[in-house]
């Protein structure tokens, strides 16, 4: 095993747990209990399963989000901030995606 296929199995192992360990600490003020959970366990596999396609964009578009997520809890309520960064993430990924793809097909 040489160091490549390291670097890729800390990313497609690495990608999903940050993301869910963020979206944990993050939450915790807007959602208790099993909610919370699932709330991360959801966005790690989408970032996870992301992952497997596109490398490193995920994780940027899950940053991005939280950082969305952030500034957005300030100025609106907690449901709705939730709601946004969901559709954000959404929006992130497909889009780490279909730019993957285009730079696939242009080769």
């Amino acid at each position: 095993m040489n160091l490549d296929d390291l670097i890729m199995i800390a990313m497609l192992v690495g990608s999903p747990v940050l993301a869910g360990a963020v979206t944990y600490a993050l939450t915790g003020r807007d959602l208790k209990g099993p909610a919370r959970v699932a709330a991360s366990l959801l966005s790690a596999f989408l970032v996870g399963a992301t992952s497997l396609f596109v490398p490193w964009l995920p994780l940027l578009a899950f940053l991005a989000t939280m950082v969305g997520y952030l500034v957005m809890r300030r100025l609106l309520k907690p449901g709705l901030a939730l709601a946004a960064s969901a559709v954000v993430l959404f929006g992130g990924l497909s889009s780490a995606v279909m730019l993957m793809a285009a730079a696939l097909d242009r080769m």
